[in-house]
C-alpha cells in the first residue's frame, strides 16, 4: 500500500498565556512555527501572493479551508479565529501539505481521522508540535459522489456553490478537480469562507452564509468577461514586478515557466497582462528608461513574434548601446537558472528559439526602404551583387546572437541549430496537411514558407540570400548551402566545398534538396583539361593503332614494345591500388546528423521500454545474445545487438561510428529503409523515429526474436 508523508506549519505569533490557561497573540513573528520540514519556495511563493488569503471579515466562527494544487505540491490550509493581546480578532492558518499534486484528498481524509467528532478540521495551535504524519493511501476507499452536484460541473469558473446546498470539502475538491482536469489546469477551492482577497483565482467557491453568496457574485460579476480563470495569476503578477524592477529570483523565472505551459495562457494574456505595466506605451512612445527596456525584453522573451519589433525598437533609440546593456542585465540572471539545468527551462527555452525563428522569417522578407536601413553594395567572393537593402534588424539580430551571457545567445548555440537542422531534416515528411501544426507558431509559419522548395525543385526566391549570407557570416555552411540553392539556384563554391569535401563534386544531396556547384574560375580549367583528357582517350584507339603498325613495319622497334609495356604495366598497377585502397569514410552530414539524432532517441527510449524485459533474462539467455560479462551498459549493448540482427546488419558495425561517419550512417539507415518496406511502410525513410511505428515494430520483434525466440 503507498504512504504519503504529511507535513505541518503555522502562522507565526508569540504566545502569551492567558490567566484562564489559554492563550493569545503578541505579534507575529515573520517566520512560520511548528515546521514538520523546510517549506518548498513554491508553497512559500503562493501564500505570499495571497492565493490562500481571506480578506477582512472573511471568517466567522467555524474553520474556513481552502485547497489548492501549487508546483509539485497538494497544500490544504485551514483557517481558525484567534485574537491578540488587545482583544482584536485575527485569522491563524495551519498548512498541511505534501510531495505530489493529486493527494488534496489524502489530506483531507487524514485530517478527518485526525479530528476528534470526525468533522471538524484540526485549527492553529501554538503548542501542538506534529511530527510528519505518514498516511496510507486506500485504493479502495468509498469514492466522492457529485450525483447532488452536477449541473456545476459544465460551469465555467469561478463558481459558487449554492449556500442553502449542503456541501463537504470533500465534494468541493472532488468537483474543483474534475473542472481542472476538462481544462488541463491546476486546480483550487474555498470552502466556508465570508470573503477572498483573490475570488477569482479559486474554480469553487462554498460560501459560510447567504450573503457572502451573494457578495461573491456581486464581484465575480464584475470582472471582464473576456478574462480568464488561471491559477496562479497572482504568482505571475509578481514575477512580472519583480523582473522589470530588476530583482530576478529563481521563483519568479519558476512562476513564468509554469505559466507558459498553462494550457489557457496565450500571446493575447501576456499583452494584457504586460500593458498593465506599461508595455504597449513605451513601446508606441519610445520610453526607452531601464524599466521599460526590461519590460519589453520579458516581452519578447514570452511573446516569441514581438522579438523583430523590439529589436527594431532599440536599434533606433537615442543611445542604443544603453538599451543593449539594459537587456542583457535581465538575460544574464535567466541565463544563471538556464545554466543550472539547461532541460529545467522548457517553455522558456522554446519561446526563444521561436523567437529566433521569427527573427529568421522577418529576414527573408525584403523590407521597405526607411531612413534607419542601410543601402549597401554587397561585394562577394569578388562579385558585385545588385543593391538590396540591410535593415538594421539584420544588425540586431547578430548582435542578440552573439550577446555576452545572452538567453537567445545561450539557446541559439546550445540548441538552436540542432533544432533547425532536424527541422529541415522533417520538412520532406511535412507535405501532409495538419502534420505542421505541431510545430510552435512561428517555427511553423517558417517551415511553411520552406515547402514549397522541396515540393518544387529548382523554385528559387532571391529574398532568402539575406538568409544565406547570414548563416555564412556565422559560419554554418549547411544552413548557408541551403538558402543559397533557394535564393540563387546553385551554391557558391566555397561554401559547397565546406559541405561536401570530395573534389569535383557538381552536385550532391543535402536534407534532401540537391544542391548544385556553382562553376568558378576553376571548373573552367578543368573543363579545358577534361576536354583534353576526352580527346586523348577518344583518339587512343588510333595512337595505339599507328603503333602496332609501326612494331610491324619495323618502324618503331624496341621503343614501341617497351612503351606499350610500361603502358600495361602502369594499368595493372592502378587496378590493383585501386583494389587495395582502404575505404574512405568522410564526417558525417549535417542533415544525417539530425536523422541519427532521432534515431538515437528512439533507441534510447527502446532500451527504457524493454528494460523490464531484459531484467527478467537468466544468464544463459544473455551468453545465447552474446552479452560480453564486463559490457559497461549491458541493456545498450543488448537492445543494440538485437537491433543489428533483426535489421540484418553485420554485428561489426559499430554503433558509434553511426553518428559520425556518413558511410556508416547511411548503411544503417538502409538496412532500416529495407526493414520498413518489409513491415509495409508507405513512406519508408530509413529513420526510427520515437514512439513512431518503426520503434513500435523493432520493440515488438526484439521481444520475439531476441529477447524470447521459443515463447517461453
Amino acid at each position: 500500500m503507498t504512504m504519503i508523508y504529511i507535513h505541518e506549519f503555522s502562522t507565526g505569533i508569540e504566545v502569551k498565556q492567558t490567566s484562564d490557561g489559554g492563550w493569545e497573540s503578541g505579534g507575529f513573528t515573520g517566520k512560520y512555527m511548528n515546521c514538520t520540514r523546510e517549506i518548498p519556495p513554491e508553497i512559500l511563493n503562493a501564500i505570499s501572493n495571497r492565493e490562500f488569503s481571506l480578506s477582512e471579515g472573511g471568517l466567522q466562527d467555524h474553520p474556513a479551508i481552502v485547497g489548492r494544487q501549487v508546483g509539485g505540491y497538494s497544500v490544504v490550509a485551514v483557517v481558525s479565529r484567534g485574537r491578540d493581546d488587545r482583544g482584536r480578532g485575527l485569522s491563524l492558518y495551519r498548512y498541511f501539505w505534501c510531495e505530489g499534486k493529486d493527494y488534496i484528498e489524502a489530506i483531507l481524509r487524514s485530517m478527518i481521522s485526525q479530528s476528534s467528532n470526525k468533522v471538524d478540521p484540526p485549527v492553529f495551535d501554538p503548542y501542538d508540535q506534529p511530527p510528519s504524519t505518514g498516511y496510507p493511501l486506500n485504493p479502495d476507499s468509498q469514492p466522492v459522489s457529485l450525483d447532488k452536484f452536477a449541473e456545476y460541473l459544465d460551469s465555467s469558473p469561478p463558481i459558487v456553490i449554492r449556500h442553502e446546498q449542503p456541501c463537504k470539502h470533500l465534494i468541493l475538491n472532488e468537483i474543483a478537480k474534475e473542472i481542472a482536469k476538462r481544462q488541463g489546469q491546476d486546480y483550487s477551492w474555498a470552502y466556508k469562507v465570508a470573503a477572498l482577497e483573490n475570488p477569482w483565482y479559486f474554480q469553487v467557491i462554498y460560501p459560510a452564509c447567504s450573503e457572502a453568496e451573494d457578495n461573491f457574485k456581486e464581484v465575480l460579476a464584475r470582472r471582464p468577461r473576456d478574462s480568464v480563470f488561471i491559477s496562479g495569476e497572482a504568482g505571475i503578477k509578481t514575477a512580472i514586478k519583480a523582473i522589470i524592477k530588476g530583482r530576478v529570483k529563481p521563483e519568479h523565472i519558476n512562476s513564468l515557466e509554469i505559466a507558459l505551459a498553462h494550457p489557457q495562457i496565450d500571446a493575447q494574456f501576456w499583452k494584457k497582462l504586460l500593458d498593465g505595466p506599461g508595455a504597449s506605451q513605451a513601446y508606441k512612445d519610445k520610453i526607452y528608461s531601464e524599466t521599460m527596456v526590461r519590460l519589453l525584453t520579458l516581452k519578447a522573451l514570452l511573446i516569441p513574434k514581438f522579438l523583430p519589433d523590439f529589436l527594431i525598437w532599440m536599434q533606433t533609440a537615442p543611445k542604443p548601446d544603453d538599451c543593449w546593456e539594459f537587456c542583457r542585465k535581465l538575460q544574464a540572471s535567466i541565463v544563471t537558472e538556464y545554466q543550472k539545468n539547461i532541460g529545467g527551462l522548457p517553455c522558456l527555452t522554446r519561446n526563444v528559439k521561436d523567437g529566433i525563428y521569427s527573427l529568421l522569417s522577418r529576414l527573408i522578407t525584403k523590407p521597405k526602404s526607411s531612413k534607419s536601413d542601410s543601402t549597401i553594395k554587397h561585394k562577394l567572393r569578388g562579385l558585385v551583387h545588385s543593391k538590396f537593402d540591410i535593415p538594421q534588424l539584420v544588425k540586431a539580430t547578430k548582435l542578440l546572437l552573439t550577446q555576452k551571457d545572452g538567453f537567445w545567445s545561450q539557446v541559439y548555440r546550445v540548441s538552436f541549430t540542432t533544432d533547425l537542422a532536424d527541422a529541415l531534416t522533417q520538412i520532406p515528411d511535412l507535405w501532409e496537411p495538419g502534420i505542421i501544426t505541431n510545430y510552435p507558431e512561428e517555427q511553423q509559419k517558417f517551415l511553411t514558407n520552406l515547402q514549397p522548395f522541396w515540393r518544387y525543385p529548382g523554385k528559387t526566391d532571391k529574398n532568402y540570400l539575406s538568409l544565406a549570407q547570414f548563416f555564412e557570416e556565422r559560419k554554418l555552411p549547411h544552413f548557408a548551402a541551403i538558402f543559397y540553392q533557394i535564393s540563387t539556384g546553385n551554391v557558391p563554391p566555397n561554401i559547397f566545398s565546406q559541405v561536401f569535401p570530395r573534389r569535383h563534386i557538381k552536385q550532391d544531396n543535402l536534407f534532401e534538396m540537391m544542391l548544385i556547384r556553382k562553376k568558378g574560375w576553376r571548373d573552367h580549367i578543368h573543363s579545358a583539361l577534361d576536354a583534353g583528357i576526352y580527346f586523348v582517350k577518344y583518339n587512343l584507339r588510333f595512337i595505339l593503332r599507328g603503333m602496332v603498325i609501326g612494331l610491324l613495319l619495323g618502324a618503331i622497334g624496341l621503343t614501341t614494345i617497351v612503351l606499350i609495356s610500361s603502358l600495361w604495366e602502369f594499368v595493372i598497377k592502378g587496378t590493383i591500388a585501386t583494389l587495395n585502397k582502404p575505404e574512405t569514410l568522410t564526417e558525417i552530414r549535417y542533415d544525417n546528423q539530425g536523422r541519427f539524432h532521432r534515431t538515437d532517441e528512439a533507441i534510447k527510449a527502446m532500451i527504457k521500454n524493454l528494460t523490464d524485459d531484459i531484467n527478467k533474462l537468466e544468464t544463459d539467455d544473455k551468453n545465447r545474445i552474446g552479452i560480453p560479462d564486463n559490457a559497461q551498459n549491458p541493456k545498450m549493448y543488448l537492445v543494440l545487438v538485437c537491433v543489428r540482427d533483426i535489421l540484418g546488419i553485420d554485428q561489426n558495425l559499430q554503433y558509434g561510428e553511426i553518428g559520425k561517419y556518413n558511410e556508416r550512417w547511411q548503411e544503417f539507415s538502409d538496412a532500416i529503409k529495407e526493414y520498413q518496406k518489409s513491415k509495409g511502410a508507405n513512406t519508408p525513410d530509413g529513420v526510427i523515429d520515437k514512439d513512431g511505428r518503426t520503434q513500435r515494430w523493432l520493440e515488438e520483434d526484439i521481444r520475439n526474436q531476441c529477447l524470447n525466440p521459443d515463447g517461453g
